[in-house]
């Protein structure tokens, strides 16, 4: 008998590799940057930064992924409202506050849905040039 297996019964290539999946806890860890964008990009009315801290508390313990991505969005919620109220006086002195003013809306909107995104795809992903308040 030969040992040799027939070409309709060889294996073919292996398959590709799968696509990485995102993690179970990925919900939550989206949602502690998505919920930041509840006031609209104006951090003065707090809803966003409370909103973040709420789900970060409450899931802080239990999921790893949200403890991360909740400190991070945390800390951007932050870094955020620490510009917009260094904004203010810089209206007064020189008018460059008012194109901040403008521009962190913006930024909040583009970082935080590319943090969420990052986050539903279970990747680890850091705000770039803020200050980390809460470690």
């Amino acid at each position: 008998m030969s040992s040799e297996i027939p070409a309709e019964m060889a294996p073919s290539s292996p398959p590709p590799p799968a696509a990485p999946t995102p993690r179970a806890s990925s919900g939550w860890a989206t949602a502690c940057h998505l919920v930041g964008l509840l006031d609209f990009g104006v951090s003065f009315l707090l809803a966003g930064l409370l909103a973040t801290l709420v789900v970060w508390l409450a899931q802080r313990d239990t999921d790893p992924e949200a403890n991360f991505h909740g400190k991070e969005a945390l800390n951007f919620q932050l870094n955020v409202l620490a510009w917009q109220v260094l904004a203010l006086p810089l209206i007064c002195c020189c008018f460059i506050g008012i194109p901040m003013l403008v521009l962190l809306p913006v930024v909040k909107l583009v970082a935080m849905l590319v943090a969420a995104a990052k986050a539903a795809n279970g990747e680890r992903w850091t705000y770039p040039l803020i200050l980390r308040v809460v470690r």
